[in-house]
């Protein structure tokens, strides 16, 4: 159901018609979501996409962008709420940009998701139906271990730090955080009152912190030198909250306190990761966990394979792996983390990893990884995804494959090389890593099927 409102204004007196007035208004029925928890009417022509919608509603629509094929707008106003709208429970949830989906159940936003996601791969490689399973969700609301705070510190007016606004340059000021591990909710007030006292307030681009198992680091990134007292604030901060404390200008990072040498996160199998604020580290610690975990259950190596992590960060996936099979080689485009992926494993006595630094987009750099030589593959790209990999390895024909994905789009796209190599996919699920975000995560298991 859909009616319109159309803008008007003053008639034209002679030239050309310039056509119909733009729509800026509707009032429609949203009949399903997109992936990405977006309301979609398809009696709406063209076809309507509404942030803040859910299936079955009624809702009052301003449309922001219109184009041939495709209308985006947000809800205005809620007529017929679904059963699973919820009340949000953040104070600032409307002006900031870090949650999108807390109005929504998040039972009903995995089913949802789980369903556009399954239209969209079925349509596009013209498959019957797909083996799901349970997604991984998160135990917790309070899940983000990690985050970056953006400052507004100009002169003349109040401090802001907090996040971005959504779709939009502005700081929200945020005092709490509901999403955040308690340790890190807790440090926002502090840290509200210690960057109010710093006379340099204005060098300071963002604040990092992160929560290991064993501590807490936070990094404040600057562009100058900040004064002999204000460096005595952060100290006495740091030493007050038994904080890691650094400072980054870019060029150079320093260590202003270190209650511990390194931070350390857990992955499987009792394992770590030595990692700084701006190591990439998932965000969700739990999910995390149960994700790697998965993937070694449906990779099953076995004490004689030899296994290729791709994207293998600081090893995540390979240190455990590398407890259940012959061999791992782990591949990472960045040359710092590939280092430091080879430092931890050395430290817990991980002998079996070979560690490469290559550029995972560069045909002939993939070619002299031989992958044909390997039992199995995992592979974790970023959102770009992984289609010059998927590529070659449906030229090499490897037994399995675990696609680990935080982008569905560029999964779908590189699922077709594997498809039509005469792969199929045995498993997959969503792994819900950042609740009530338009973000979602995937996980498939493909097997090349033995012709005849």
């Amino acid at each position: 159901m859909v009616s319109i409102y159309q803008g008007g204004g003053k008639r034209r007196t002679g030239g050309k018609r310039k056509g119909p007035a733009q729509v800026s208004s509707a009032t429609v029925t949203l009949e399903k979501w997109d992936p990405r928890g977006r309301g979609v009417c398809r009696t709406h022509q063209p076809v309507l996409f509404v942030d803040g919608a859910l299936p079955g509603e009624t809702c009052q629509v301003a449309i922001t962008r219109s184009k041939k094929q495709v209308c985006e707008g947000h809800v205005t106003k809620v007529l017929e709420p679904a059963p699973a709208r919820q009340t949000p429970f953040c104070p600032v949830y409307e002006q900031c940009g870090g949650c999108q989906l807390q109005h929504v159940e998040r039972d009903a936003a995995l089913a949802w998701r789980q369903q556009a996601l399954d239209e969209q791969i079925r349509l596009t490689h013209s498959l019957n139906e797909l083996p799901w399973v349970a997604p991984l969700r998160s135990p917790r609301d309070t899940y983000r271990r990690k985050t970056r705070l953006a400052i507004d510190a100009r002169k003349g007016k109040p401090l802001a730090l907090g996040f971005r606004a959504s779709k939009s340059d502005k700081v929200v000021n945020v005092r709490q955080c509901p999403v955040l591990e308690p340790e890190l909710n807790e440090l926002l007030p502090p840290l509200h009152d210690l960057v109010e006292q710093l006379s340099g307030r204005t060098a300071i681009g963002h604040i990092s912190l992160l929560k290991g198992y064993n501590g807490i680091g936070v990094t404040l990134r600057c562009t100058r030198a900040l004064s002999a007292d204000d460096r005595a604030l952060l100290v006495a901060f740091a030493e007050a909250q038994t904080l890691l404390l650094r400072l980054d200008s870019g060029e150079h990072s320093e260590t202003l306190h270190a209650p511990v040498d390194e931070l350390l996160c857990a992955t499987a199998h009792d394992l770590s990761l030595a990692v700084t604020t701006e190591d990439f580290i998932q965000v969700n610690a739990e999910v995390n966990l149960a994700m790697v975990e998965q993937a070694l259950d449906w990779l099953a190596p076995e004490a004689q394979h030899n296994v290729l992590d791709l994207f293998s960060g600081l090893g995540n996936f390979s240190l455990p792996l590398a407890q259940r099979c012959a061999s791992v080689t782990a591949v990472e485009g960045v040359s710092t983390m590939v280092q430091k992926g080879e430092k931890i494993a050395r430290q817990q006595g991980i002998t079996n990893i070979q560690w490469r630094t290559a550029d995972l987009s560069n045909e002939a750099e993939l070619n002299a990884l031989a992958i044909k030589k390997y039992h199995k593959v995992l592979l974790d790209p970023s959102r770009e995804g992984a289609m010059e990999a998927c590529q070659q390895i449906a030229k090499a024909r490897v037994e399995s494959v675990v696609y680990v994905s935080c982008n569905p789009a560029t999964f779908n796209r590189d699922l077709a090389p594997l498809l039509q190599a005469g792969y199929r996919i045995v498993k997959l699920g969503i792994m819900e890593m950042f609740p009530y975000t338009q973000h979602i995560e995937l996980m498939a298991l493909l097997e090349r099927v033995a012709k005849g």
